[in-house]
């Protein structure tokens, strides 16, 4: 049976809802990452099962049990009471520093190689692997005022306590062979020093002989004082003889001057009680002037009574020489002194000449005797000056080394003393086998997720009809069923949907719809469409199906029947009622019209053929992605029905947004089938 579609007037009216543009809604990381894992939990938690037993029985076998032992040091003051006593904040202060010192000093790379080499040559078996920074890192060393606290962890309890024995016993050792070494170095140094001035002090002593000989100090110094008197004497006496031999010159000859004058200085000078009283006065005045020296600067009422006592003897001497020469002055003027006579004269200024000469010889020599017992009493002071400061720095030194002896060990500001020994430890401080079988469950476990989530990152399939929930404002997504594609209900829930859906613009009444069924990726999409255009018939619609895809290798007769009506073969509209109440075209002859061959004004025309002709238009579109003429037909066409399933690549899918959006009058919508289960969707769009 053939209808023609009788024309019907152009009349503008709204069948459907006009809505406006939606914005895109913003992305949701969150929402993405579970639709990612969604329909994966199962896969999911039989390798997080699989991979967190392996990672958590590893972990359990590369555990250990550790034991831990402590040992404690603590530093003393060497003076009890020391901070309490003195009131000065310096000795806390200084304590405090050495209490520091000997922490860093228990740390040290000498104390821990000692403690190393002493568990190599221990304990070869376990210690094999122990060394300097090895053992270094394995030991906590804090401080705690004044103790020191050593802790330290081993897999063996017996080495950990062993560590700790070698690192307090290498201190300790270290210790008092730093004392000794301290102390030795000091005393050899003092040794050395009483070597040299025990060594000075007898060369000292041996000048002291040389220079005094059998004499002392003091007995150098008396003679030196008689020395000067007899100086003082002789010059006094060479004085009146100069004087004596000056007068007996100038009155040689028979001069005027008187004969008793000159008798009596001869007398005077010839006599030896004069001469005895002369030398007892220099005698005494240098005793004064010796004892002047000695007490200079100085009050002393013994000074002072000796000192009159020897002015008074002076005073005595003096005298009794002004008497004496008064008693020569009286024998002279009485004529009692022997006569004078020419010969005498002769005679008398020979002698005196000779008198001088004598006397001028012994002052020489006393002044030279005086000047080496001066220099010799000089030379003295200064070796004993010498010998006493050696002697004072020798008995310092002596004492000094008795002092090193005697406080050996204490010249630091403390000790350290081992207050608790090395503990052997009972039961493991730390167990990290569990710790570590915990961490490898958790660590397969977060392995699992990551992995599917990265499979699920790089998978290209669409799955889920959510996937499209970015872009569905522009496609939106009509209906997800499980159903196939030739599904009477499911065909029926979609022609009601389809039938609701919003148009962008009021339609034209009198021209039948055009709903273009076409798919992202390859597929054939007349069975959707076939199913669509069957529901329409049976809610008694004159429904139009037309199959498009024109492909090479498409050769059914419905695709023929396209392609005569593309080429013009009908001289007229015609359409013929096939299965199931849908028109379609009819039969013509056999047409070689490819897809390539087609154009954009031969779709449009051939379907605004077609509009007047039946109440709606359902056309196979085929592949966007492998047909040309698909999108040729999309443009023509009122509304887009993408056809979906799980396994459509997403990018091809979302690669066709645009041109389902644009093309169509009234855009695109898009159909999920076959859906998965576990897709949130299949519940709530039809």
């Amino acid at each position: 049976m053939a209808l023609t579609a009788p024309a019907a007037p152009q009349v503008h009216q709204q069948q459907n809802p006009v809505v406006a543009e939606v914005e895109a809604p913003e992305p949701n990381p969150v929402h993405s990452v579970i639709r990612i894992m969604r329909g994966r939990w199962k896969q999911t938690c039989g390798k997080a099962l699989l991979l967190g037993s392996a990672m958590a029985v590893f972990g359990f076998l590369a555990g250990v049990k550790l034991y831990e032992s402590q040992a404690i040091l603590r530093v003393f003051p060497q003076e009890s009471n020391i901070l309490y006593a003195t009131g000065d904040s310096s000795v806390l202060k200084t304590f405090d520093s050495f209490v520091k010192a000997e922490t860093t000093y228990v740390a040290s790379p000498p104390v821990m190689l000692r403690a190393a080499q002493t568990l190599s040559s221990q304990l070869p078996e376990n210690a094999d692997p122990i060394s300097q920074s090895n053992l270094s890192a394995s030991i906590e060393i804090r401080r705690s005022d004044s103790l020191i606290v050593l802790k330290t962890k081993s897999q063996i309890a017996e080495f950990a306590q062993d560590k700790l024995d070698a690192v307090v016993n290498s201190y300790l050792q270290l210790k008092t062979e730093a004392e000794a070494a301290r102390s030795e170095v000091r005393l050899s140094e003092l040794r050395i020093r009483e070597e040299e001035l025990a060594l000075r002090l007898t060369k000292l002593r041996a000048t002291q002989l040389e220079v005094g000989g059998e004499f002392g100090r003091n007995a150098i110094t008396k003679a030196h004082i008689e020395k000067l008197a007899k100086i003082d004497r002789l010059a006094a006496r060479k004085a009146e003889v100069a004087a004596t031999l000056a007068a007996l010159e100038a009155n040689s000859g028979g001069a005027s001057a008187d004969t008793s004058d000159e008798e009596i200085m001869r007398a005077t000078l010839l006599d030896r009680a004069m001469a005895d009283l002369n030398f007892e006065r220099a005698k005494l005045m240098s005793e004064l002037a010796a004892l002047q020296a000695g007490y200079n600067g100085q009050s002393n009422i013994r000074f002072q009574l000796k000192e009159e006592a020897l002015r008074d003897e002076i005073n005595v001497i003096a005298t009794a020489l002004a008497d004496r020469r008064e008693q020569i002055k009286v024998l002279g003027q009485t004529g009692a002194l022997t006569n004078a006579s020419a010969e005498g004269d002769d005679t008398s200024i020979p002698e005196i000449r000779s008198l001088y000469s004598k006397v001028e010889r012994q002052l020489e020599e006393a002044r030279l005797d005086a000047r080496d017992l001066n220099r010799r009493r000089i030379e003295l002071d200064q070796v004993e000056h010498d010998i006493n400061e050696a002697q004072d720095l020798l008995a310092e030194t002596r004492r000094a080394l008795e002092v090193i002896r005697l406080e050996s060990g204490r010249s630091l500001p403390g000790y350290a003393v081992l207050m608790s020994p090395a503990s052997m430890p009972l039961n493991p401080a730390s167990d990290s086998r569990k710790m570590l079988a915990a961490s490898g469950l958790a660590g397969g476990a977060g392995l699992a997720l990551m992995m599917s989530l990265i499979l699920g990152f790089k998978d290209g399939r669409l799955r889920f009809a959510e996937s499209l929930t970015p872009v569905k404002h522009r496609l939106p997504v009509l209906q997800v069923s499980a159903a196939e594609d030739a599904d009477r209900h499911a065909a029926d829930l979609l022609r009601n949907e389809l039938q609701l859906h919003p148009l962008r613009k009021p339609r034209l009444v009198g021209k039948a719809p055009v709903i273009a069924v076409t798919r992202a990726g390859s597929g054939s999409t007349i069975e959707l469409a076939r199913a669509l255009a069957e529901s329409y018939a049976r809610a008694r619609m004159s429904t139009l199906i037309i199959e498009a895809d024109i492909a090479q290798a498409s050769q059914s007769a419905s695709a023929n029947r396209w392609r005569s009506f593309l080429s013009g073969d009908f001289p007229e509209v015609i359409v013929e009622k096939g299965k199931a109440g849908v028109w379609e075209l009819p039969d013509g002859p056999k047409n070689n019209l490819n897809d390539t061959s087609v154009s954009a004004p031969m779709v449009r025309h051939a379907i605004t053929e077609l509009v007047r002709s039946v109440d709606i238009i359902v056309i196979s579109a085929g592949s966007l992605s492998d047909r040309l003429s698909s999108q040729f037909v999309l443009s023509a066409s009122d509304v887009g029905v993408l056809a979906m399933t799980p396994t459509d690549p997403k990018d091809a899918v979302f690669a066709q947004i645009e041109r389902l959006d644009g093309l169509p009058r009234h855009g695109g919508v898009a159909v999920m089938r076959k859906a998965l289960p576990g897709d949130p969707w299949l519940a709530v769009p039809t």
